[in-house]
């Protein structure tokens, strides 16, 4: 089921990004006065196409057998199968458009998709989104939190001088300082406001090893309420033992619990040996209660703990939910902040500051696709609008094959007043392609490595 889930939502996703993508070039084009022959969602022999009989240009519209992508097939005097050119039609072709037009033409791809996340993320302002305060517990001793005299339950209202309102917020704003020494604005537990300074020098923008979060390095991490029992597993000894669904798990034999995987890894310590659980219940009384965890086998073959409870945290939540202009604005200020932090990372893998190991494909797309698909539309929505962000700005990268490197093309031409030869265009191209294979090679081979053990 949940392959099954990840092949639709990947389909769902791919199917979008590729259809508003390649219908920006078409809407442009015709309004350009361009001849349109095909309009293709994927590559090689087409499996479906229609033609609208009430179109006089008679465009034929496909489905085609490589999913990977699509294209607008436009009349065009270098295309060897569209000669030989109608008279009538000989104004309508690509090639015979001013630089102005052929740049909007090939601009409105990655445009479209830029104003499609500027939508969606319209969308989920409007609707209103549930997401985390930026509330932080108590830093580890020695950690910058700690030095920079950040306290629990400290609320982060701005991180160099840019207001954010949630955690996540607070994370992207941080990630574009780190190795600086930044300010923030904090509101202590008490109400009060005060600047305080951060050395983000140990900020990383990837991990060394899968899982780990060199923001708990940081000693900035989300403030949750103690670990309480959500729900017993039938028969279960904790139950039996007189816990309560609610009962806030306090300490284990007096060992303080801090958070819910301390506490885990804390049961799993007492295989069929008798512990005391201090919790706090429901209705505001403390007790301890004793009883012996089962002992089960762990997949290394472990003898662990297991007392049959789920438990549950309180997160400091918020919703965000805004008026039509306002959750456009917002919707538009998501989709920049997004876009120049990804111009960003492209920029610090060029130079060497961050790996290329990042560089993600088709099955970690698909992955995630599946993911946010499962976790509900709000999630989805928002991986969709991230995706379409990123192919509007891969696309407007300065590589020949690419719509950026058409756009360079043309860029060169407004300057110079002469377009680019045919010659200089030739060598690029088969540059384009080498590097667009080394990269879809790379982005694969990345795939294939997050998935093995």
């Amino acid at each position: 089921m949940n392959l099954l889930t990840t092949l639709l939502a990947f389909a769902v996703t791919l199917g979008i990004l590729v259809v508003i993508h390649e219908f920006g070039h078409y809407w442009v084009a015709r309004k350009c006065g361009v001849k349109v022959l095909n309009f293709s969602i994927g590559f090689g022999k087409p499996l479906f196409v229609w033609k609208n009989p009430k179109d006089p240009d008679q465009v034929e519209w496909r489905v085609s057998a490589i999913p990977l992508g699509g294209y607008v097939r436009m009349l065009d005097e270098g295309d060897e199968s569209c000669l030989p050119i109608k008279s009538e039609d000989a104004k309508r072709t690509f090639n015979s458009k001013n630089v102005w037009q052929k740049f909007a033409i090939v601009a409105a791809g990655p445009a479209s998709n830029l104003l499609l996340a500027i939508l969606l993320y319209s969308i989920i302002f409007f609707a209103g989104t549930t997401d985390l305060l930026p509330i932080v517990k108590a830093p580890l001793p020695g950690t910058p939190a700690a030095y920079a005299a950040i306290e629990d339950g400290d609320k982060i209202l701005a991180v160099d001088g840019k207001p954010v309102s949630t955690f996540s917020d607070m994370r992207l704003e941080m990630l574009k300082h780190a190795g600086q020494v930044i300010d923030l604005e904090v509101e202590s537990s008490d109400g009060n406001v005060r600047g305080k300074r951060i050395d983000l020098a140990g900020l990383k923008l990837e991990e060394d090893e899968p899982g780990k979060d060199s923001f708990a390095d940081l000693g900035v991490e989300l403030k949750v309420g103690d670990p309480y029992i959500r729900d017993f597993v039938s028969g279960s000894v904790a139950e039996k033992a007189g816990l309560k669904k609610g009962d806030t798990v306090l300490a284990i034999d007096g060992k303080k619990i801090t958070d819910i995987k301390q506490l885990v890894n804390l049961i799993r310590e007492y295989p069929n040996r008798e512990a005391t659980f201090t919790v706090l219940s429901a209705d505001g009384k403390k007790q301890d209660v004793t009883f012996t965890p089962l002992a089960v086998e762990d997949e290394n073959g472990k003898q662990i703990g297991r007392i049959g409870a789920v438990f549950g945290v309180d997160l400091p939540k918020t919703t965000v939910s805004y008026g039509l202009f306002r959750s456009v604005w917002e919707g538009a200020k998501k989709t920049w902040d997004t876009a120049v932090f990804s111009v960003e990372m492209i920029w610090k893998m060029l130079t060497g500051e961050v790996s290329v190991k990042n560089i993600s494909g088709p099955v970690t797309i698909a992955d995630y696709a599946g993911q946010t698909a499962r976790l509900g539309l709000e999630p989805f929505i928002s991986f969709l609008a991230l995706v379409s962000i990123s192919l509007g700005i891969l696309n407007l990268l300065p590589i020949p094959m690419l719509d950026g490197g058409h756009l360079l093309y043309y860029s060169v031409e407004i300057v110079t007043g002469r377009p680019v030869s045919e010659r200089v265009q030739m060598a690029a191209q088969k540059v384009g392609i080498a590097v667009l294979c080394g990269l879809m090679f790379l982005a694969l081979f990345n795939d294939l490595n997050r998935l093995m053990p």
